[in-house]
């Protein structure tokens, strides 16, 4: 039983911000996604034109077949748009004063966790796309093993974010007792 006056209890873990990246980050995918799809389409219309009737009167008409071609087009962007979005919805970011966590998938789940008390550094970057809606990565740099990078990928307010971060890893650092040192 410690009697000692200046042991305190440690405080309980409490969540501090919560978020995904935002589908926005995935921007010119999309973009190609859709640009690809009407080149495609008016690809297979000028193909289309130019195939006559059917030769022979009550022979199926050939150009139904582009018709086809063209709906599967589109069905297949449909897919990739999707499989787009759900890939950045399948992120999940967890900030808690002790560590965040990052939980990827969606029906089998892989969760990394970066104790705060091993970040070394942080950055913000903010690409002109991300910038425009005012987004931006939140780069931690640690000494962990396992996870030695992370990126917070397009996240609102990421200035404010990586404050948050720092203040906790601060108070991390006090209260742990963690010292850095450089070795030249």
């Amino acid at each position: 039983m410690p009697n000692d006056s200046t042991e305190r209890p440690a405080p309980a873990e409490r969540t501090v911000w919560t978020g995904s990246p935002s589908p926005l980050a995935d921007l010119p995918s999309y973009v190609a996604l859709l640009v690809g799809a009407v080149v495609l389409t008016a690809g297979l219309l000028v193909l289309r034109a130019g195939a006559g009737p059917p030769q022979v009167v009550g022979d199926p008409d050939p150009r139904r077949v582009f018709l086809w071609l063209v709906a599967a087009v589109w069905g297949a962007t449909a897919v990739g748009v999707l499989a787009l979005w759900l890939r950045s919805r399948s992120v999940r970011y967890v900030l808690t004063t002790e560590r965040l966590r990052v939980t990827t998938g969606l029906v089998s789940t892989t969760t990394e966790d970066l104790e705060l008390r091993r970040v070394r550094d942080s950055s913000v970057r903010r690409p002109a796309l991300l910038r425009l809606f005012g987004l931006g990565d939140v780069a931690l740099v640690a000494g962990d093993s396992t996870t030695p990078r992370v990126t917070i990928r397009a996240v609102r307010d990421p200035d404010g974010l990586q404050s948050t971060i720092r203040a906790n890893v601060q108070e991390g650092y006090a209260r742990w007792r963690v010292r850095e040192f450089d070795v030249m």
